[in-house]
């Protein structure tokens, strides 16, 4: 793990950068690097290596160039509602990917099962649909549900690093390499950057991760991989943290939500992270339409927490009985908005090409209406959305007036709504599939992507490593 870095190691690290991004403040873009020779790549990789083996960093790497972006609805004059984008240096970041290839592997499985959050194979999606799926097992077994979503203030700007450094050395045996990634973390810097050209002054920064940071996430997840064990079952996707507790009745679950809650406000006070008590929130779930405005009473630091009736988790509001109603009403007004963008790029003697137009409506359209469809799929409030889909389809096809959906839904790339829908339920249950059988990745060899959904979730291989790949070849 504290060898010299391979030419090999360089080239991965150099594919996996995003071309077309902006430039940290030394102004070398992603591009120069990709195209540069191969004696550059090779005095790069020394460069790098030197820098590993005398955990050293020229300050110029330490500095990041901060950009605020005004968050959506948000008033300009509010300081809070700006969203900040962090462009670190593109060498910077090569070297973080090199390191995170060398540790991922050792540090993934120490991982709890319960945390998802940006790791191989996992996605929201896994860790809604497991909530969502111990919900409506209680209600099989007419038990009440309560949960609560767990907010943490900067999260990632607040991570304490002798406590993250101790919990290095607790997660990684090589103890250079944990003191490379401290010397990457140490004396850094930022300037902010406004849209009409002016910049603040230079200010350090004593604790957190950097943003925009590659190997942040992993060492984030390392952070809190210790949180302690509650009654209530954990899910986590990052610092986005959820508790859910089942029980025959309403004060069992209070009482156990209330001392669950308490356990995990003294870890996060021991270890510097804030808790957000205003935007901490529970919420209750079962069928008993008579107690439908039923408020939880859930407390933390002797404060109250509010009570939401469809809390929005990862992205997904979740109703008292999992009708999804809400959220896919949201999903409409969302859909239809961007399907007009899509109207006005299309014409039948004028606009953007067929290739630009379909591009467009699955980065714009389908992206949104399709976000953990395998969790809402079963709802019968799914119409809502599928008339919009259409309607996005009928423009990309450029279609004859009053034309038909389904004829247009075989003609068009994207498959129609009802189609895209259980293929996408398949996936759903291949990834746990996949999860189960340790996270390997699964690759066609000849045949179409529902050839190998069919052939996994039949005939499921053996457990195996997360970094093993299965190929499915036509029979």
């Amino acid at each position: 793990m504290s060898g010299q870095f391979s030419t090999a190691e360089l080239r991965a690290a150099i594919g996996n950068l995003r071309q077309g991004k902006s430039p940290g403040h030394d102004n070398i873009h992603p591009e120069f690097v990709t195209h540069q020779s191969e004696t550059t790549s090779a005095w790069l990789c020394s460069f790098f290596s030197s820098c590993f083996q005398r955990s050293k960093l020229p300050k110029t790497w330490r500095r990041a160039a901060v950009i605020a972006l005004l968050k959506p609805g948000k008033t300009a004059e509010d300081p809070k509602a700006y969203r900040p984008i962090s462009l670190l240096c593109v060498p910077f970041k090569i070297l973080e990917r090199m390191i995170l290839s060398r540790i991922e592997p050792v540090v993934d499985p120490q991982l709890p099962r319960e945390q998802a959050g940006f790791r191989r194979g996992r996605s929201t999606v896994d860790q809604v649909t497991l909530l969502t799926q111990d919900i409506e097992d209680s209600f099989q077994a007419k038990e009440k549900v309560g949960v609560v979503l767990l907010d943490l203030t900067a999260a990632y700007d607040t991570v304490w690093h002798r406590g993250l450094h101790l919990k290095l050395l607790r997660t990684i045996p090589d103890r250079h390499m944990v003191k490379f990634i401290m010397e990457m973390l140490s004396n850094r810097s930022f300037i902010l950057r406004t849209s009409d050209g002016q910049r603040s002054r230079l200010r350090r920064l004593r604790n957190g991760v950097p943003q925009g940071s590659v190997l942040s996430p992993l060492l984030f997840n390392i952070y809190i991989h210790d949180l302690p064990e509650t009654t209530s079952r954990q899910y986590g996707y990052a610092d986005d943290l959820a508790i859910m507790l089942r029980r025959t009745t309403w004060s069992a679950v209070e009482q156990g939500l209330n001392q669950d809650m308490s356990i995990l406000a003294a870890y996060l006070r021991k270890w510097r992270l804030q808790l957000s008590t205003g935007k901490t929130v529970s919420a209750a779930y079962h069928l008993c339409n008579g107690e439908a405005k039923r408020e939880l009473s859930v407390s933390v630091d002797n404060k109250r927490l509010e009570h939401q009736l469809a809390p929005k988790y990862l992205g997904v509001r979740l109703d008292r009985t999992l009708s999804y109603k809400r959220h896919l009403e949201e999903v409409r007004a969302k859909v239809t908005a961007r399907v007009s963008l899509i109207r006005r790029l299309a014409g039948t003697t004028w606009g953007a090409s067929a290739r630009t137009l379909r591009i467009s409506t699955q980065a714009l359209v389908f992206s949104a209406a399709e976000y953990c469809a395998p969790v809402w799929s079963r709802s019968p409030h799914v119409k809502k959305v599928d008339p919009i889909i259409n309607n996005a389809l009928r423009i990309i096809t450029v279609p004859p007036p009053r034309g038909k959906a389904p004829p247009l839904q075989r003609e068009a790339p994207p498959r129609g709504p009802t189609h895209r829908l259980e293929l996408l339920g398949v996936g759903m249950g291949v990834a746990t599939v996949r999860m189960m059988m340790g996270g390997a990745r699964v690759v066609g060899g000849g045949v179409g992507r529902t050839t190998v959904y069919q052939e996994l979730y039949l005939h499921p291989p053996p457990p195996c490593s997360p970094y093993t790949t299965i190929i499915i070849m036509p029979s």
